[in-house]
């Protein structure tokens, strides 16, 4: 019996070649988007979830707070908390710290300078313990976690690092020099990070080597409750009795009531470091949501061409529903014959989308900056989530019209009398295309608002000027070879300014601390820091609204503030600030004098709001060189920086990257959903047309007898082009009048995820608008002037 429903489906289908080859494209379009988004979403979803004690794992993170309201999130955690929490709680399981984005350079081979290969590991280095290796999951290739750090100067470094310094995993022994001042043995060999984990280090030092690494503050590093640094990853384990809650109240037991009263500490659970915005997180569950619903809807679409097309097809098939049931056939195998119909449809869709996946999977990775795998042999869920899928679409897409079409009378068959059943089809009809409309609308809305909104990210006045400027990472802190490259540089025509500095003006870097102005008490909100020399507001293009710029020096004596913090001090007049004494926390407490104030710029992404920030010159610190170069002759001038550079550092890799480039990487996660978002629109929109090119093909096949009467009688091309063509439009035009408010609401969502954004205006809404109208109407209009032209004594003839 099944055979038999599915030899006489293939027959069916092949008989309706044209229709079939659109439900299918139509559908394998959906489904391969949907396994996209699909992958992109357990990518995500499983990031750090392969660690054996995953639930059990929690990170300490921080929260400051102010009287004022104002709340600030650190995803670091002062080392002191490891020790002092089993302390009071030596039933966890385990604690363990990371000290992240530490950078060196690495020297291998011989003692002196000469035949030595240097590299340098920027923000690549980390510094921990045996504990953090128990608790996290790394494949050892070489050494063991308990016996890798015995010794202070003991290196672990991945088989990508093995590899480009000895050319060999088989590394163990052999020596590092680091920053020309340190040898490090290497005791261990990991295997390369994978890709879904948020802690991705290639090298891993001794915890114990911080008291040589920073002497002046590795004591309050270790011991103080305020001592917090972002790149201070703490994490606990807790046994299954002891809960998050009784563990934080017992942290802000042990930092004391000073502490208590402005820092919390919190648990993260490790399955949201990847999601929390708050701490630093990569994606937001929110986006993943969105684009699971994008997924569906591209599959609501497809099924809704799919519904439409059958109902539409009901006259043509009557008289055989008609006869089969005169033969004996009953309701409900009618209902399979077409249930079956329907599966095979899905099936070969499946199959062209997985095709298709295969076949472009590698550009779309290119495209996406993704490293998405399509594996359905070995990865279950993407097998069961596609297994799951066609059948879903085969009772959603088949259920109705296999129901409709199984309960025609056979007398009103036979005479394609099925006015009542096929009405109601018409009107479910109409409501599914109204509905696929609004889809395809809301997603063009999305469109143009995140374009416009990437674009003004991208594009707006951050307060500096951030073209031209080239940024190298410094190998060597010797100030005799930073001063001769400097002077160097400033004297070629092609370089107008050059600065040393912790970072330019807008990085990701999280520095600042609590503020003291003049002889009042320490303020009540944290003031961020900016370390740069003399050369940097010139380097960079701030603008000094008032006062002068800094002085040259090596420690924190004079002082730039910007206008937030100067109005946060409650001054108004930037003249009535200068030359005031000014101590920050973040600079060793050493009291400066404040000598400009600098016009307001953005220290961060456009996520954020403008925040209270000084700059202060601050030599050890300083981690990059800023290089502005003439962009009319920019490969020569490039030329010649690289040129200048390597006399100083002969055995270092020259390694840049433009400050414009830099701050547009931290729109990557708009540029990805702008992507996505555009993609699927685009697909709905193709889908959709499909739907439509189906239909009216149907329609007017329906109607052939009535066109070709209507033009005997006189009617023009035009007339009757009007008249299968307006049915249509009316249901797009309802579409956008309900679209319309939904994109609204949900863009206008969106955009409060940002500090800066653009204001949704009407003329966005009538562009989507009249694109829709256009697609429809070109879809549409095509099929319905081909009718309209047909000889008239052809069509009454065939009648």
């Amino acid at each position: 019996m099944i055979k038999n429903y599915f030899k006489i489906a293939w027959r069916n289908l092949w008989k309706h070649k044209f229709y079939t080859l659109i439900n299918i494209f139509g559908l394998s379009l959906g489904i391969a988007c949907s396994i996209i988004l699909f992958q992109f979403i357990t990518y995500h979803l499983s990031f750090d979830s392969y660690h054996h004690d995953a639930k059990k794992l929690y990170r300490v993170v921080n929260q400051l707070h102010f009287e004022d309201g104002v709340m600030l999130y650190d995803q670091g955690a002062p080392m002191v908390i490891v020790k002092s929490i089993k302390n009071y709680l030596p039933q966890i399981n385990d604690a363990g710290i990371l000290i992240r984005k530490q950078s060196f350079t690495v020297g291998i081979g011989q003692s002196n300078l000469t035949g030595r290969k240097i590299f340098y590991e920027k923000d690549n280095v980390c510094l921990t313990d045996a504990h953090w290796f128990n608790m996290f999951d790394y494949t050892w290739l070489n050494g063991t976690a308990s016996s890798a750090f015995s010794d202070p100067y003991s290196a672990v470094i991945t088989h990508k690092l093995a590899q480009k310094y000895f050319g060999t995993d088989d590394a163990v022994g052999r020596v590092l020099r680091l920053d020309n001042k340190y040898n490090f043995k290497v005791t261990g060999v990991l295997k390369d990070n994978v890709q879904n984990t948020d802690f991705k280090c290639d090298m891993f030092l001794s915890q114990t080597f911080l008291a040589t690494l920073y002497p002046d503050v590795q004591k309050q590093w270790q011991e103080n409750w305020d001592f917090s640094d972002s790149r201070n990853v703490v994490f606990l384990s807790l046994p299954a009795g002891l809960s998050p809650k009784t563990v934080e109240n017992t942290m802000t037991r042990a930092s004391g009531k000073d502490i208590a009263k402005y820092i919390n500490y919190k648990l993260q659970p490790l399955n949201e470091v990847h999601f929390d915005g708050r701490y630093s997180g990569v994606i937001q569950k929110s986006l993943l949501v969105t684009l699971g619903l994008v997924g569906l809807l591209l599959i609501v679409i497809a099924c809704v061409n799919f519904i439409n097309m059958a109902t539409a097809q009901s006259f043509k098939r009557a008289k055989e529903i008609g006869t089969r049931k005169v033969l004996g056939s009953t309701p409900s195998a009618i209902f399979f014959q077409f249930i079956s119909e329907t599966f095979l449809i899905v099936l070969f869709a499946a199959l062209l989308a997985t095709l298709s996946i295969f076949i472009f999977l590698p550009v779309l990775n290119s495209w996406l900056q993704t490293t998405l795998t399509f594996n359905i042999v070995n990865d279950g869920g993407l097998f069961v989530f596609i297994g799951g899928m066609m059948l879903l679409i085969t009772a959603a897409a088949g259920f109705y019209p296999a129901l409709i079409l199984s309960r025609f009378k056979p007398v009103n068959a036979l005479k394609n009398q099925i006015g009542g059943s096929s009405q109601a089809a018409g009107f479910s009809r109409k409501g599914l295309i109204v509905v696929q409309n609004i889809i395809a609308q809301v997603l063009i809305v999305g469109t143009i608002i995140i374009t416009m909104q990437v674009r003004y990210l991208k594009t707006t006045d951050m307060g500096f000027d951030k073209a031209g400027v080239i940024m190298l990472p410094l190998p060597n802190f010797d100030k005799s070879k930073t001063d001769f490259l400097r002077n160097q540089l400033l004297a070629n025509p092609a370089v107008t300014a050059v600065s040393y500095c912790y970072r330019a003006p807008s990085s990701t870097a999280d520095k600042g601390g609590s503020i003291k102005f003049d002889t009042r008490d320490w303020e009540k909100f944290v003031g961020r820091t900016v370390m740069g020399d003399a050369g940097y507001a010139k380097t960079f293009g701030l603008k000094i609204i008032a006062g002068r710029n800094l002085a040259e020096s090596d420690t924190a004596k004079e002082y730039l503030v910007n206008e937030k913090l100067m109005r946060k001090l409650g001054i108004k007049d930037p003249q009535q600030i200068l030359g005031h004494q000014f101590i920050a926390g973040d600079l060793t407490n050493n009291p400066g004098t404040i000598v400009g104030v600098v016009k307001d710029f953005n220290a961060k992404s456009l996520y954020s709001a403008i925040e209270p920030e000084y700059i202060s010159t601050y030599r050890k610190a300083y981690q990059y060189m800023g290089v502005r170069i003439d962009m009319k002759n920019r490969a020569a001038a490039l030329g010649q920086v690289q040129n200048m550079w390597q006399s100083v550092f002969p055995d270092n890799v020259f390694e840049y990257h433009f400050l414009d480039e830099q701050i547009a990487d931290f729109y990557q996660k708009e540029d990805l959903l702008n992507k996505l978002i555009t993609s699927s629109a685009i697909i709905a929109i193709f889908i959709s047309c499909l739907g439509l090119l189906g239909l009216i093909s149907l329609l007017t096949l329906q109607r052939t007898k009535e066109i070709g009467i209507r033009k005997v009688l006189g009617a023009s091309v035009a007339n009757i082009t009007a008249l299968l063509s307006a049915d249509f439009l009316k249901l797009v035009l309802i579409a956008i009048v309900v679209a319309t408010p939904i994109a609204w609401l949900t863009m206008s969502k969106y955009l409060q995820n940002f500090a800066y954004r653009i204001d949704i205006q009407w003329w966005v809404f009538a562009l989507a608008g009249m694109l829709a109208i256009l697609i429809a109407v070109l879809t549409v209009g095509y099929q319905s002037l081909k009718s309209a032209m047909a000889n008239p004594v052809d069509s009454l003839r065939n009648e």
